[in-house]
């Protein structure tokens, strides 16, 4: 999108966009780094689960160990999204959704131990498509030092 004057013309500043630029690169890191980790999580616990469904018993407990690894994860995917929040109150998105998968997770752990498998195997897909969202967006926030000079 193009800046334009009263009367229509491209201004003298060139190209700009309509997205925020985010205060804290760092944080802005941690964030991806954290969600990308919870995302891989996630392809790990669907390995463990699929190895059990094919017959491989002694999965289990890697599966349940590292369901507690996972929601560690999430948790500090959490810390990282409210660190962001605090230094940007008005990016809510990354908390809203962090907070919504701990949730999920903690659904996702309950469902697993109550040996509710439709709906934990459900779960577990809709969570690695949560985490997979999660990353594609932080991975889109502009920091100060990739914003376009204007």
């Amino acid at each position: 999108m193009h800046d334009t004057s009263s009367k229509g013309a491209p201004s003298q500043a060139g190209a700009v966009t309509t997205a925020r630029v985010v205060d804290g690169r760092g944080l802005v890191t941690l964030l991806r780094v954290v969600a990308a980790i919870a995302c891989l999580e996630t392809l790990v616990q669907g390995l463990l689960a699929g190895m059990l469904l094919n017959g491989d018993v002694d999965s289990i407990d890697p599966h349940g160990a590292n369901a507690y690894i996972f929601e560690l994860v999430v948790l500090l995917q959490v810390v990282a999204a409210v660190l962001l929040w605090r230094r940007n109150r008005w990016l809510t998105w990354p908390l809203k959704a962090t907070i919504g998968i701990l949730l999920f997770t903690f659904t996702q752990t309950f469902l697993g131990l109550e040996s509710s498998l439709a709906a934990h195997v459900t779960l577990g897909v809709a969570l690695c498509g949560m985490e997979m969202g999660l990353v594609m967006r932080a991975f889109m926030l502009r920091t100060q030092d990739t914003a376009t000079p204007a």
